[in-house]
């Protein structure tokens, strides 16, 4: 199943399954053994968060009835403690106002009981499909951003004003230094940032801002995947 989803070598799904009912418990279990994953049980939400970190892969399968707090008032709270793992709502009890509030509030999908075990199977996969995408965008946006972090001040400006479109001539004339010192701050920030050229840096930026925009929104867009203006 990893190769066929194409998951990444370092990326290690689990899925959390969350129901005051054992045998749910168990029969998810086995669903998810046999899809080739972990899984890890708890009978409330409270013990959920209790023994879990916000950093955790894979997806979270939680009931919306449970003692204490609910599957709905959980998945709110996942996104306040800072989880990134997407979130399965099920409930024998659902209504178009509690889906219209669970998706609001961050699931990514709603189940009415009883479910076919093909659907809770296909939304597993896609949810960790999901978070596997969220994990190489967070991964590169990391990697974009240690690299943005090791630039000077100087190299800084000079970035944003060859970013505008700005010559070397022109931004030696600006900052009142030479253009020699001007080139050398070009070359120097582009090999920090691992591009050769302006036009690299321009769509590495723009990849930046846009992941950035698609991750605090919950629609992730592969980094792998070409911006427009990388195919013409």
């Amino acid at each position: 199943m990893r190769n066929k989803l194409g998951l990444p070598p370092d990326y290690n799904p689990c899925v959390y399954i969350i129901d005051d009912d054992e045998s749910v418990r168990s029969s998810v279990e086995s669903l998810v053994e046999c899809m080739g994953f972990t899984s890890n049980s708890f009978e409330s939400a409270e013990s959920f968060l209790d023994q879990t970190d916000p950093d955790i892969c894979g997806c979270i399968f939680t009931d919306l009835r449970l003692l204490g707090m609910n599957g709905l008032e959980l998945i709110k709270q996942l996104k306040v403690s800072g989880y990134h793992a997407p979130a399965i709502l099920v409930s024998g009890f659902l209504e178009v106002p509690l889906t219209v509030d669970a998706i609001s509030a961050g699931a990514l999908s709603v189940l009415s009981k009883p479910y076919p075990e093909q659907d809770l199977w296909d939304n597993i996969i896609a949810a960790i499909k999901h978070d596997s995408d969220n994990y190489i965008a967070r991964k590169w946006l990391d990697e974009t951003e240690k690299k943005m972090a090791t630039l000077s001040e100087e190299e800084k400006i000079v970035m944003d004003l060859l970013l505008e479109g700005h010559a070397n001539k022109k931004i030696a004339h600006s900052l009142d230094v030479s253009e020699r010192t001007i080139s050398m701050r070009r070359k120097t920030l582009l090999e920090k940032l691992g591009v050769d050229n302006i036009v690299e840096l321009a769509k590495q930026k723009t990849k930046l801002e846009l992941l950035e925009s698609q991750l605090n929104s919950s629609v992730i867009i592969d980094p792998n995947t070409e911006l427009e203006s990388e195919r013409n």
